[in-house]
């Protein structure tokens, strides 16, 4: 099979798959969150706070976990704008690193934030996201729709309120928050702990995922075991990368796929600090500290010039 013809069957399969699973939850959830909409509303008021700004939209991958310390040395540079999904949040917040936005789609409850002082930060927040998971945030929110125009998607819209803004996806919250700051006039896109693929664990540690698999854990069945043994019934396809192999399933090959061709069009300097993360053909591959050091090098050199 070739790769347009993957490509297609995958996203196919996806869309299928979110509509037969989860749009009678998109329903419910939406007819919940219809008071939250109304007080909070949609993307244009925060849309020109990204404008001119280098964007690090933050996964919760792995590879996280070796950047926690740059991550908290540079989080108050102005010319930054820290962008975090919602399952890197918890790990985030533990050492000390406070995005600036998070974004959820969840429509399942999922423990994100609850413990979490989220008053500081700005949730973006899909329209029919979990309502349970919503009603533990305590800081500002603002609501989107997808950007799928299909009729089960549009009576959803409709209801929602056009007005929100919308939001492409491939699938993934990544996706969504990556989608979301290409279109906010930002200088710049790098990725953090978005690997897409995996060795032996899908998250870093201390996220939402890690946390449930803990409540299993017994003194024949560590943390780590857990991790590996869902990793290996996950192992769908696989992603040579640098002399090295990576695992990944359906969704996370269909979000790398989906990510590359946005990317392919896009006139924004992107840079992929994660592992095994997107292509070479479509990023620049860098350590985050590289990135962080030469930013240092130009602010530098744009003072002497000043």
């Amino acid at each position: 099979m070739d790769v347009m013809a993957q490509k297609d069957l995958l996203y196919g399969k996806l869309n299928e798959g979110i509509l037969v699973e989860r749009l009678g939850a998109f329903r419910r959830n939406l007819k919940r969150n219809r008071a939250l909409i109304d007080a909070h509303g949609g993307l244009k008021r925060i849309v020109p706070a990204l404008n001119g700004t280098t964007a690090l939209v933050i996964g919760a991958g792995p590879s996280l976990e070796r950047n926690f310390d740059l991550l908290r040395k540079y989080q108050h540079r102005q010319e930054l704008t820290y962008i975090a999904v919602d399952m890197a949040l918890r790990p985030l917040m533990k050492r000390g690193i406070e995005p600036r936005y998070v974004f959820s789609c969840e429509s399942v409850p999922v423990d994100f934030f609850g413990g979490l002082d989220t008053s500081h930060a700005h949730l973006v927040a899909f329209s029919c996201a979990s309502h349970i998971n919503l009603r533990k945030w305590r800081g500002e929110v603002s609501f989107y729709n997808w950007m799928i125009d299909r009729p089960e998607y549009r009576e959803l819209w409709e209801e929602a309120g056009t007005a929100l803004g919308f939001v492409a996806t491939g699938s993934l919250v990544i996706t969504q928050a990556v989608a979301f700051a290409l279109g906010c006039g930002i200088r710049g896109l790098v990725l953090v702990g978005n690997d897409l693929g995996f060795t032996d664990r899908f998250y870093a540690g201390g996220s939402a995922a890690g946390r449930s698999a803990g409540r299993a854990v017994d003194r024949l069945a560590p943390v780590e075991t857990g991790e590996i043994s869902r990793a290996r019934r996950a192992m769908q396809y696989r992603i040579d990368r640098g002399g090295r192999s990576y695992y990944t399933n359906a969704q996370f090959l269909a979000g790398k796929m989906w990510l590359e061709d946005l990317f392919r069009k896009s006139r924004v300097p992107i840079y992929d600090c994660s592992d095994p993360g997107c292509s070479e053909k479509y990023v620049a591959k860098m350590e985050l500290r590289n990135f962080m050091y030469s930013m240092d090098g130009r602010n530098r050199r744009k003072r002497r010039k000043e």
